[in-house]
């Protein structure tokens, strides 16, 4: 590897997603708490923000192993880096998630 940083070499953007990604695993826990002030954030918009950041950690992993297919071993290596963070992602968002959203659908 060359002398980069992880930051430098995730990037900054990705590094934001994982980041905010992480802020809405604990959420779970709040999102039922009563729709008012400050819990619209967790009742509402948390549930929201994790279904869009699934499909948008997927669609990056995805493009990531595209990227792959043309680069060389060096920046290959980076790429299936960012790859799997953005797979381990998915991974917390269904292991954090997955019962809520198992229970909505029951209703």
């Amino acid at each position: 590897m060359s002398s980069e940083t992880l930051i430098n070499r995730i990037g900054p953007m990705r590094l934001a997603l994982l980041a905010f990604t992480f802020l809405l695993y604990p959420m779970v826990w709040l999102s039922d708490v009563e729709p008012e002030g400050i819990g619209v954030l967790a009742a509402y918009v948390a549930p929201s923000l994790v279904v869009i950041f699934f499909f948008v950690l997927l669609l990056d992993a995805l493009m990531n192993r595209v990227f792959m297919i043309d680069q060389g071993e060096e920046q290959r290596r980076v790429t299936r880096t960012r790859m799997w963070l953005d797979l381990a992602a998915v991974g917390g968002i269904l292991l954090f998630w997955w019962p809520y959203f198992r229970n909505i659908g029951a209703l």
